[in-house]
């Protein structure tokens, strides 16, 4: 690959063109201020258009930290613009994995690249471990839509407060309603199993409802829920948990209500625990006690039998 260093206009570099850059979620501060110390130490890689505009390879953020000083020239490195821009993309890539990790919004945008270059099976097999990830088209299919999210979804993923995974689900509802359940998220700072909990009840909802998320989100019941000041954050968001949970889940949700109430009557103290069946599928409960001498080991089994004539529990055990 012939390099030639040029004195370059700013101007003839076409920085809206970004068919070959991959970087995202970056601070120029710190690079400009070492600029306007120091220089720029390492020229960009620019390569020659079909105009007269030349097109960014690599130093896009030394590039836009030159333009944001105004400096007016810049030295840079020009490569022949025969080169075809699969292998000018190439370049660009393993340039920046020889001094630093990408982050997941930038591995989205280099997959969404690759593929105008190589079919999904080079990808997985060639691409993916180069990127640090597994090689498998599962990854490929869970990491390529990141970089299609709004930018302040994909700035959330950075900042640790949108999990990747919720990030994909939200790809299932339409633009709008997308937007409108990340900032519920990002607004009540949910966990991130909790987020892909709150996703999962609320397309469930919709799918077998017919609801619109606006209409679930809208909803009286939650507005009342977010607007309540006497509620902190961490409080509001387990309000909206079980909200969302009782409209997924109205049968379990009843189900459980009714065996605290059970529980209650039958007054069985700290030492003996009774469980339902597992999402109260089936009649299989368990019962577990703990005792210290034989006297106590009396007094829980006579609880433990008068369990069974409770009128609560038989017809808990008859449904």
């Amino acid at each position: 690959m012939n390099i030639e260093y040029k004195r370059l206009d700013l101007r003839s570099i076409d920085l809206a063109d970004t068919a070959f850059v991959i970087s995202y979620g970056f601070s120029l501060s710190i690079l400009k201020e070492s600029i306007e110390k120091m220089g720029v130490l390492n020229p960009p890689l620019v390569k020659k258009g079909i105009s007269e505009q030349y097109r960014v390879v690599c130093g896009y953020k030394r590039l836009m930290s030159c333009k944001d000083l105004g400096k007016e020239e810049l030295t840079c490195a020009v490569i022949d613009h025969n080169i075809e821009d699969r292998d000018t993309f190439l370049i660009s890539l393993y340039d920046n994995l020889s001094h630093r990790e990408l982050n997941p919004i930038e591995k989205s945008i280099v997959l969404g690249k690759l593929k105008e270059y190589y079919p999904d099976r080079i990808i997985v097999k060639d691409f993916l471990p180069l990127l640090g990830l597994n090689p498998h088209h599962s990854v490929l299919l869970r990491l390529k839509p990141l970089s299609g999210l709004y930018k302040e979804m994909r700035d959330a993923i950075l900042e640790g407060r949108l999990d990747e995974g919720a990030a994909i689900k939200l790809l299932n509802f339409s633009g709008k309603d997308r937007l409108s359940l990340f900032r519920l998220l990002y607004t009540l700072r949910f966990s991130k199993n909790k987020q892909n909990e709150i996703v999962d009840n609320v397309y469930d909802i919709i799918m077998r409802d017919e609801y619109s998320v606006s209409d679930l989100l809208e909803s009286n019941d939650l507005k009342l829920i977010l607007e309540d000041k006497n509620l902190n954050t961490p409080q509001k968001g387990g309000e909206v948990r079980r909200f969302l949970r009782r409209l997924r889940y109205p049968r379990i949700v009843k189900a459980e209500r009714d065996f605290q109430e059970m529980i209650r009557d039958l007054d069985l103290g700290d030492s003996i625990k009774l469980t339902p069946p597992p999402s109260f599928e089936g009649n299989r409960y368990t019962i577990n006690f703990q005792f210290g001498t034989i006297n106590e080991l009396e007094k829980i089994l006579k609880r433990v039998d008068a369990v069974r004539y409770n009128k609560r529990f038989v017809r808990a055990m008859e449904v």
